[in-house]
């Protein structure tokens, strides 16, 4: 029996609402910087330039793929609750510095990327102890409906904290003013310890072996865990561009207009929160394998109608709407579908680290899929090869067309991800020490 499964229904619900709430304090700082509209306002303030917002942007990626098994290491030798606190109190101390900045004078845009750069490092600390901990009040049967619901009211805050971050800055804020937000989100970073310190906590998770080595090495021996992995690294590789692809093509090769871009962009938030809404409310009526399974086809089906649209395509406006709403989806699912096979395939007595070996796997395939695209967009080779396969098919439109043959090549993968089984999905086979 999971220690989980020891509280009643009652403390569960009660747990879950303020997990909940803790994710509601956290993401206010998180958007702020991954949002990036305000930290370029900030920085424009402070003499930056974009390059400085596209740097901090890529650091939170760039810090999970690097930091989250020694992370991990970290979190099973201090313990989940100092490890979290760490993350809090340095987190805090990060968005000092950047309501700080202008008081360094020259050097302030440099004090603003610094606070970015520590504050992304203090996600993944964070991130090394929010799963483990969730796992600790949530029964295999919660799982599914509470990651829904979870990131549904998540992404609903967010939309609404940058709404009315919009209208209360108005379109020309001061600098003090701007101080103050930031200052704002860094002590709202109490508040997520604060509710992380009220959810109950296993012993025996405080009792995880800090042996990088050996943790890592029953993560390695514990095949389900590798196959899901290898799966999820898989799928982001070839997914996780289709968005950022989509824009640029809007912009530069479509010419469509930019409040549109922006109209048609927002379909991809609605298309996250109607995904949310779906495995809320259907979630735990259908099994991970096949909700695994729909979300591959839905992927595969997404990224065609992506590489279907050009110029002359009659409804074209419209039609990216879908496939944006539908990006949306599939992320959508994806994340849950991620969260909850992490859980249910971490051995007891391991489970800090298997969370942070999945999660490093998902962030790498992501990477890669995006910084690929990057390079042969850049290196020229799909522009020549267009010319000479088609007059009427684009550069974007190869890579749309490589990402629909790489998802058709990793449904190969599938059977390699425990879900996929006939059996128990909560029981992997446990790995045998050595």
């Amino acid at each position: 029996m999971s220690f989980a499964e020891t509280l009643s229904e009652t403390q569960r619900r009660h747990c879950r609402r303020i997990a909940v709430t803790s994710t509601m304090f956290g993401c206010i700082s998180t958007q702020l910087i991954e949002s990036n509209a305000l930290v370029v306002l900030y920085l424009t303030m402070l003499g930056g330039s974009d390059s400085f917002t596209m740097f901090s942007s890529s650091l939170t990626s760039l810090s999970n793929i690097l930091l989250l098994i020694p992370c991990a290491s970290l979190a099973a030798g201090w313990g989940i609750r100092r490890t979290y606190t760490a993350s809090s109190a340095i987190g805090f101390l990060a968005f000092l510095l950047i309501a700080a900045a202008p008081y360094f004078g020259p050097t302030a845009k440099y004090a603003v990327i610094a606070g970015c750069f520590i504050y992304a490092l203090t996600l993944t600390i964070y991130a090394s102890t929010w799963y483990p901990l969730l796992d600790n009040i949530l029964t295999p049967a919660d799982r599914n409906g509470f990651f829904s619901r979870m990131r549904f009211y998540y992404m609903l805050f967010n939309a609404g904290l940058l709404f009315v971050l919009g209208k209360f800055l108005g379109a020309d804020p001061p600098l003090w003013l701007l101080q103050g937000v930031f200052l704002l989100a860094g002590s709202a970073l109490w508040g997520r310890k604060f509710c992380m310190d009220r959810l109950p906590l296993d012993p025996a998770m405080q009792r995880e072996s800090p042996n990088l080595r050996k943790t890592l090495g029953i993560c390695l021996r514990n095949r389900p865990l590798v196959g899901f992995s290898l799966y999820l690294c898989a799928v982001y590789l070839a997914f996780s561009a289709a968005l950022p692809l989509s824009l640029i093509r809007m912009k530069t090769a479509l010419g469509i207009p930019d409040g549109t871009i922006v109209l048609l962009t927002s379909m991809n938030l609605v298309g996250k929160l109607a995904g949310f809404g779906v495995l809320g409310r259907w979630g735990n009526r259908v099994s991970l394998r096949w909700q695994m399974i729909g979300t591959h086809g839905l992927a595969l089906l997404t990224v065609g109608l992506l590489f279907a649209l050009g110029p002359g395509t009659p409804y074209l406006t419209p039609l990216f709407a879908l496939g944006f709403f539908l990006l949306g989806m599939v992320t959508a699912f994806l994340m849950c579908t991620s969260a909850v096979g992490m859980l249910a395939l971490a051995a007891p007595g391991n489970k800090i680290m298997a969370i942070a070996f999945c999660s490093t796997s998902l962030s790498a395939g992501a990477a890669a899929g995006t910084l690929g695209c990057t390079f042969l967009l850049g290196s020229g080779v799909l522009a020549s090869i267009s010319n000479r396969i088609s007059s009427g098919i684009d550069k974007f439109q190869l890579l749309f067309a490589l990402e629909c043959l790489a998802l058709i090549l990793f449904a190969a993968l599938l059977p390699l991800v425990p879900a996929m089984a006939r059996k128990k999905e909560d029981a992997p086979a446990q790995p045998r020490e050595k």
